[in-house]
């Protein structure tokens, strides 16, 4: 059975206004968190960890010797990987295998929570049980994914940076930086780019829309993931316009999250301590996606989306 684009009830996409969208989710967001109630805060600030862990990026930082010859400590380490090649296979295979099974915890754990922040802000609700238990197997569906999308993201990343290695050795032992090194490394370096842009879009497109399209048509992942798609082609301003606003608001969480962590002596960068502590804007980013699908006819406010959604299991 083919699923339309859009609900019987949709309007036109273009209709849609991520502003007035934002709008929405500030008066859902003052209706539902205030007054204040530290206990209320507190359960959703974990739900938010939640649905926040595997999203953040990494920072590593790699020690660095205060003195020798770089040149010369380059070669050690080459001739030593071509000396024990095996060896490094084995280490590599190892590290990868941790590395995907470390992700893919953090990426379930991610996926249970998507859904149980989601029912939450969408049912103006503090709960963690019963959405856990409701949303189970979307939340497996969402996670195939997830985890589909993040494997695929660390192939590419650590074929691009191996590659970007073989051509920084091979000009090193060259002792030249000819035009073909050059546009290998520039190349590299765009495709690189590219996979981080498209990883992104699709990362968003996951959790803003085809999380709430999963809860209000009662769909496994992948056919939430056809609708968003197809909205896109049909309206691709207000996405553009969307993506826009997210990465202004990313820019102003961030600062927020800076003027907490000095007022509090870094303490607000503690898990569980940021969601909680900035509880409002986690509240309304994850609202204001929400307010943009009911816009494009996939309501989970109205209260007959999300009874149906809760109340009818999808079989996949």
């Amino acid at each position: 059975m083919t699923t339309s684009p859009l609900p019987p009830t949709a309007g036109p996409p273009t209709a849609a206004s991520p502003i007035e969208a934002a709008r929405e989710a500030i008066e859902h967001t003052r209706r539902h968190l205030f007054p204040f109630h530290f206990s209320r805060w507190l359960t959703l600030g974990f739900v938010a960890f939640l649905d926040q862990c595997g999203r953040g990026g990494s920072t590593f930082n790699v020690p660095t010797g205060g003195g020798g010859d770089p040149s010369g400590e380059l070669e050690k380490a080459v001739q030593w990987v071509s000396a024990h090649v095996s060896l490094v296979a084995v280490i590599a295979a190892v590290a990868m295998t941790l590395i995907v099974a470390v992700m893919a915890v953090v990426l379930w754990l991610n996926s249970r929570g998507v859904f149980v922040y989601l029912d939450n802000v969408v049912t103006g609700r503090a709960e963690i049980s019963r959405p856990w238990r409701e949303h189970a197997q979307r939340a497996w569906s969402y996670f195939a994914w997830s985890f589909g999308l993040s494997l695929a993201t660390l192939v590419a990343v650590v074929s691009i940076l191996a590659a970007g290695g073989m051509v920084l050795v091979g000009v090193w032992r060259g002792r030249s930086l000819g035009a073909g090194s050059v546009f290998a490394v520039v190349t590299l370096g765009l495709a690189l780019l590219v996979v981080v842009v498209i990883v992104n879009l699709l990362a968003l497109a996951l959790r803003d829309f085809a999380a709430p399209i999963q809860m209000s048509r009662s769909v496994p992942c992948g056919e939430a993931m056809r609708l968003v798609w197809a909205l896109v082609k049909l309206s691709p301003a207000p996405f553009a316009l969307y993506v826009l606003l997210k990465i202004v608001f990313a820019v102003t969480l961030g600062l927020a999250l800076i003027l907490a962590a000095c007022v509090t002596c870094c303490c607000a960068l503690l898990p569980v301590v940021t969601q909680t502590l900035l509880q409002p804007l986690f509240y309304f980013e994850r609202a204001w996606s929400v307010c943009l699908s009911r816009m494009m006819g996939y309501d989970l406010l109205g209260g007959a989306g999300t009874a149906a959604a809760v109340a009818q299991e999808p079989t996949w």
